[in-house]
């Protein structure tokens, strides 16, 4: 047997982590969620032995290897500092915390041979993986405008009045922070790993429903160290588009451009191609990618492409975002 591995969090994600541990060669042995009826559930359906109603206990029982966090984003810094203190290595779902200050604040605490690191899985889908692979090649050039964008009406309701995203994971209606935390979080650490580190010059976020507390949309522009200008903008109230989050991206570089249209990935110019990648389930494989990068940096000591210190660069332009941008639109009641 593999690694054993204790899952804290039995919600919406926790099938999609349990299958990628599976595929990694490792087994969730163990599961932790205070929903003791959904932690039973999970359970029962993917065979899993041990079942906790806390982090802590399942730690203390002794009986795993490496920690999965994939609970709320309030209990991510108490519950992977549980992990660390028993000698675990943590993989933590993103966003690490509810604030970047409580993340500098966890920072202060690790020491050098904790193995730590985030599961932001996004910049591990097939299509960035490639694009990353062409700009790394010379295929697009010297670039020079980036401009990618996240359409969605995951939290636009239904005929049924139920809003998909709110459906899949209940707390979203009451987040404060929201697409940002939530889902531009992705967008913008998926930018930062195809073009290098950015500077965040203006922010701008809405609300467009009394009943949901948080921004529902966003609009960032940045620019890399060489000042090629990003826009980053994010809706999950756009009409006509998916009931998940589906990205659009444009780079365009001096030898070509590159675009992806939801799943469709084609570089234009002298070299062209195009790959769809409309049949593949990108969140599960972007998940077993992820979770595989840890396994193998875990076997060879290396270090994780999403570690602490590069995350906290993404979770920094998720604060300044929010600092600059004071929503506006709808007040929740």
């Amino acid at each position: 047997m593999g690694l054993r591995i204790g899952l804290s969090g039995a919600g919406y994600i926790a099938p999609v982590h349990i299958e990628a541990w599976r595929r990694a060669g490792a087994e969730v042995v163990a599961i932790a969620d205070p929903d003791l009826a959904r932690t039973h559930f999970t359970a029962d359906h993917y065979q899993i032995g041990k079942i906790h109603t806390d982090a802590r206990a399942m730690i203390d029982a002794g009986e795993i290897d490496v920690l999965d966090v994939a609970a709320p984003r309030q209990v991510h810094i108490e519950q992977s500092l549980a992990g660390l203190a028993a000698g675990l290595p943590v993989i933590c779902q993103k966003p690490l915390a509810p604030s970047l200050a409580e993340a500098e604040e966890f920072a202060q605490k690790l020491c050098a041979e904790d193995r730590f690191m985030v599961h932001e899985n996004w910049r591990f889908r097939q299509p960035y993986r490639r694009i990353k692979q062409w700009i790394d090649q010379g295929l697009v050039g010297d670039i020079r405008h980036v401009s990618m964008a996240m359409r969605s009406t995951a939290m636009l309701p239904d005929e049924t009045g139920m809003r998909p995203a709110a459906g899949r994971q209940p707390f979203m209606l009451k987040e404060p922070r929201l697409v940002l935390a939530e889902v531009l979080i992705h967008n913008i650490d998926t930018v930062r790993f195809l073009v290098g580190d950015l500077n965040l010059i203006s922010a701008r976020a809405a609300r467009v429903d009394p009943q949901i507390t948080g921004e529902t949309s966003a609009t960032l522009y940045a620019e890399t160290t060489n000042a090629v200008p990003v826009l980053i903008s994010g809706d999950m109230t756009a009409h006509g588009t998916p009931n998940g989050a589906s990205d659009w991206l444009e780079i365009l570089g001096s030898k070509g451009r590159v675009t992806l249209e939801n799943t469709l990935l084609r570089l234009h110019g002298p070299q062209p191609q195009e790959i769809d990648f409309g049949e593949d389930n990108l969140l599960a494989e972007a998940a077993s990618a992820t979770i595989a990068h840890f396994v193998e940096q875990l076997e060879s000591g290396g270090a994780f492409e999403t570690g602490l210190e590069d995350n906290l660069k993404t979770l920094r332009l998720v604060e300044q975002a929010y600092a600059l941008s004071a929503p506006i639109g709808a007040a929740p009641q």
